[in-house]
């Protein structure tokens, strides 16, 4: 891990109960930061004991942000949805209410926006609507006054909770042959990294954990972590045609995340390493204690 340093002293961070902004609250109070987090609800402020200031407000609401970047240096984003709510999908969120964020940032004059969007964002911008919406608002955060850096994590140690999840029902299921390859990062090495790039004004990161997998290895990995189970490969021809029909039958909450697993598992998810933690204490911290995957590329991240 390198050497820490301090983005700037007051710091916004939306996503805040989520997996990632939770390491990104800590990792900034562990430099000596400021910080406030965005929280939907009352009742969520519990769970960001460590911030110095919570604001409650809802990105799909933006009068009720009203003020939540004044007196800030910095806005820090990972705010997103993967499983869209009837009311509340990827262009309320993921555009729109990043965009209601940034307009509060500019009008408070903050100086840095940092954005957690997608790796290969731009290649899978035509292909899953979560990518659009993350790279319309890529699109409006260049065009604004404000210092941007763009993360792009190829996925979260939180998302293999799904295969550590399969694995204690006894089956992992695979889209494909499993031959694909990712190297998800830990919640914590991202936000260190996060937090330098800002730093050092990067205007993108490209990142990855510090081991490449296949996702057959992964599953074998998390099974290992909890009790033999069966592997069982899907034909991604199959799941893909399955989610191109849904799109016209069923509404996003639903078509959404069938999209985006068809197309995130049949492609290698590959960046530049980053990190020291591994993916196999995560499982085995996973079985001893498991933890809620509410945040991450290929689980819910508590929304706004």
């Amino acid at each position: 891990m390198t050497e820490s340093r301090s983005v700037t002293k007051r710091v916004l961070v939306a996503g805040a109960t989520g997996y990632l902004g939770g390491h990104v609250v800590a990792e900034l109070k562990r430099r000596g930061v400021w910080v406030r987090a965005l929280a939907r609800r009352p009742a969520q402020a519990k769970a960001l004991a460590g911030a110095d200031e919570v604001f409650i407000g809802q990105v799909t609401r933006p009068a009720s942000l009203t003020g939540v970047a004044d007196g800030v240096d910095a806005v820090f984003s990972c705010l997103g949805i993967t499983k869209p709510k009837d009311r509340a999908g990827y262009d309320q969120v993921d555009y729109a209410g990043n965009l209601a964020l940034l307009r509060e940032a500019e009008r408070s004059g903050a100086s840095q926006f940092g954005y957690v969007a997608l790796h290969n964002g731009r290649l899978l911008r035509n292909k899953l609507a979560i990518a659009a919406a993350k790279e319309r608002f890529v699109d409006a955060l260049r065009a604004s006054g404000v210092q941007s850096t763009i993360v792009r994590p190829t996925g979260f140690f939180s998302d293999m909770a799904s295969f550590a999840d399969m694995a204690a029902r006894g089956r992992i299921f695979l889209i494909g042959d499993g031959r694909t390859r990712m190297n998800p990062i830990s919640g914590r090495d991202l936000a260190n990294a996060s937090l330098d790039a800002m730093t050092e004004g990067a205007a993108e990161l490209d990142i990855g954990g510090p081991q490449v997998f296949t996702y057959e290895e992964i599953a074998r990995r998390a099974a290992q972590a909890a009790r033999p189970c069966r592997i069982t490969h899907l034909p991604a021809g199959l799941v893909r045609g399955t989610a191109a029909v849904t799109r016209r039958t069923t509404p996003q909450r639903i078509w959404g995340p069938l999209q985006f697993f068809a197309t995130i598992m049949t492609m290698d998810m590959v960046a530049p390493p980053h990190g020291t933690d591994t993916l196999a204490d995560f499982f085995a911290a996973r079985q001893a204690t498991p933890i809620p995957h509410n945040a991450g590329l290929l689980a819910e991240p508590g929304a706004d």
